[in-house]
């Protein structure tokens, strides 16, 4: 689908496919873009007065309303770590509320109030002997006891000292389970992910959200900026837009290999490697 975002006069259009990306040296232009559409898709409250951002985002030309998507976005490793970790906005709270849905969590709870009611009992066998006192308790709700946890790594290692390819794959698992349970069309923006990870690890991610993204009804935006972070493949072709000084939305894949084909100078058949090789030195970033 072809999305249009608009600075007063000016107008930026990319093709928003399951995994989007977003190229090229223009910081400034791709910042805006993506501010624009996590304000336009959240519940961020416009000035009344004339401004940029209201209203300014479209979908195939249309105004398509600011629920037409539920809107994630981060940007560096402590959005990611604020989303895995234990806190009333994470993933990993709605991740575990589902969890608890399907889970017989009243029989367990019964067995703990029986055994803290026996040791409640022989503790008061003895305050009793101080002057007829004794400790009293309030059986809490299962969800206060979770509320009270913390999440930590299962190896031994903190969260904050794991990669930030693990953390960005927990990050990515979340989502994964989260919408699985409860479907709903989703656009998971992740920006400057070319200052996480590796080249190969991006690769390594790009298959991970074509693999989410043939599954649901979710839509990846990614923003780079460094040389070789690209995928040029057939799937993910279309959905690259470089934003330099002047912007440039890819073609279909098979419309650039039927190009090459039949403009290259010796008529020579050029591999489908080759040609992603080939295109991935065009982008910068």
């Amino acid at each position: 689908m072809k999305v249009d975002v608009t600075e007063y006069e000016k107008r930026y259009t990319f093709e928003l496919e399951s995994v989007t990306q977003l190229c090229g040296q223009n910081i400034v232009k791709k910042t805006y873009i993506l501010e624009s559409l996590r304000r336009y898709f959240s519940t961020y409250k416009y000035r009344e007065e004339k401004n940029k951002w209201r209203d300014n985002v479209r979908v195939d030309d249309e105004a398509v309303g600011r629920k037409f998507f539920t809107i994630l976005s981060v940007n560096g490793m402590s959005e990611i770590l604020m989303m895995i970790k234990w806190s009333k906005q994470s993933l990993m709270v709605e991740y575990v509320k589902q969890l608890m849905q399907k889970f017989n969590w009243q029989m367990h709870l019964r067995m703990i109030n029986e055994e803290l009611e026996e040791m409640f009992q022989i503790m008061n066998e003895d305050l009793n002997k101080l002057g007829g006192i004794e400790l009293a308790y309030t059986m809490s709700d299962v969800w206060d006891m979770i509320q009270k946890s913390s999440v930590i790594s299962s190896d031994e290692i903190l969260l904050e000292d794991k990669r930030n390819y693990e953390l960005l794959l927990i990050f990515l698992n979340l989502i994964e389970e989260i919408i699985k349970a409860n479907p709903k069309k989703m656009l998971v923006i992740i920006e400057n992910i070319d200052h996480l990870i590796s080249r190969e690890e991006y690769k390594d991610i790009l298959n991970k959200l074509q693999n989410i993204g043939m599954r649901y009804d979710i839509y990846f935006v990614l923003s780079t900026s460094i040389d070789g972070y690209v995928g040029c493949d057939k799937e993910l072709c279309h959905g690259i837009t470089i934003l330099n000084d002047v912007d440039f939305q890819m073609p279909e894949y098979d419309e650039i290999s039927k190009y090459v084909y039949e403009n290259y100078p010796y008529n020579k058949r050029v591999s489908e490697k080759q040609l992603r090789d080939d295109l991935k030195k065009l982008f910068i970033g």
